[in-house]
Formats: C-alpha cells, sequence, structure tokens
C-alpha cells in the first residue's frame, strides 16, 4: 500500500516538475521576444506557437496532481445536508464516471495524435504528432492516478474489514 501511494507521489511530482519547467521556458521565451520587440525591432516567429502548445503540455501534465491532491473543483455547498451513505455512492458514482471520460479521452486522444504523425507546424520544426500527443499522455495520467487512488481506497476498506 505505501509503495502504492509513493508512486502516486512520484508520478505527481515529476509530471508536476515537469510542467514547472515548461511554463518557465514559457516565461522566458516570451519576455525575451518582448525584448527583441522592442529593442531590436525583430520577433520570433514561433514563440506564439511555443507558448501554446507548452502551456496545453503543462496542463495535461500538472492535472493529475489535482487528482492526487484530491483537489478537483467540485459542488459540494449540500454536503452537510446530505446523509453520509448518500455521499459515498456519489463519490463512487463521480470516479467511475471519470474514469470511463478518462479512458475514451486517452483513446480517442490517441487516434487523434497519430492523425498528425509527419505533419509539421509552419513556426516549429515540430511534429503535430507531439502536440496532440498532451491529450493522451495527461489523460493516462490522471486514469492512472484514480485507478491507485481507487485501489488504495478498496484495500483500505478490505483491511477495515479483516481489523474488525
Amino acid at each position: 500500500m505505501e509503495k502504492i501511494k509513493k508512486l502516486q507521489a512520484v508520478i505527481a511530482r515529476v509530471s508536476l516538475s515537469a510542467a514547472s519547467i515548461l511554463l518557465a521556458t514559457v516565461c522566458l521565451a516570451v519576455f525575451t521576444n518582448v525584448c527583441c520587440r522592442y529593442i531590436f525591432k525583430v520577433g520570433m516567429m514561433w514563440v506564439e506557437q511555443y507558448a501554446r502548445y507548452a502551456i496545453i503540455w503543462s496542463v495535461f501534465l500538472g492535472s493529475n496532481v489535482l487528482i492526487y491532491t484530491n483537489s478537483l473543483m467540485r459542488v459540494d455547498f449540500l454536503d452537510n445536508y446530505l446523509p453520509e451513505g448518500f455521499k459515498k455512492v456519489r463519490e463512487i458514482i463521480y470516479t467511475a464516471l471519470f474514469v470511463v471520460i478518462l479512458s475514451v479521452l486517452c483513446w480517442q486522444g490517441w487516434l487523434q495524435a497519430q492523425e498528425f504523425v509527419g505533419v509539421t507546424l509552419m513556426g516549429l520544426p515540430v511534429d503535430k504528432f507531439y502536440i496532440y500527443l498532451a491529450i493522451p499522455v495527461g489523460a493516462a495520467l490522471m486514469l492512472l492516478q484514480y485507478l491507485l487512488h481507487l485501489f488504495c481506497a478498496f484495500c483500505d476498506k478490505k483491511k477495515g474489514e479483516i481489523d474488525e
């Protein structure tokens, strides 16, 4: 159980670090481009595309951290009035729906990314496949965090039943 929780933490830490590095490079590239435009009167045309796609990648990479820390946005203003059993059933339904949605997103994102193999961007010498790969990679990381979270919750419940 502890190994799984450590694996979740490592996945979250690595993906958050990669997203942070991407955002830092976006800041550096945009700042450099602004300085070049106003000082040297020359702009770099690839910066806008790089910033857009790096931010997309950083969002998809960092999104699994929200699942790991249980920080996804939710409507919980009625939770004080609902019975505990209903809240547990609702969480199970939400998690099952997220697993289904993320599975479809991962699968369809992979199919979409494969359609762009060999197609390069105009401003950047990068295959569009790598741009669109953010969708299945991010969805797979989120799905992995959900499945590991479910596995830990299931094992904790089984352990609680054994201890009683």
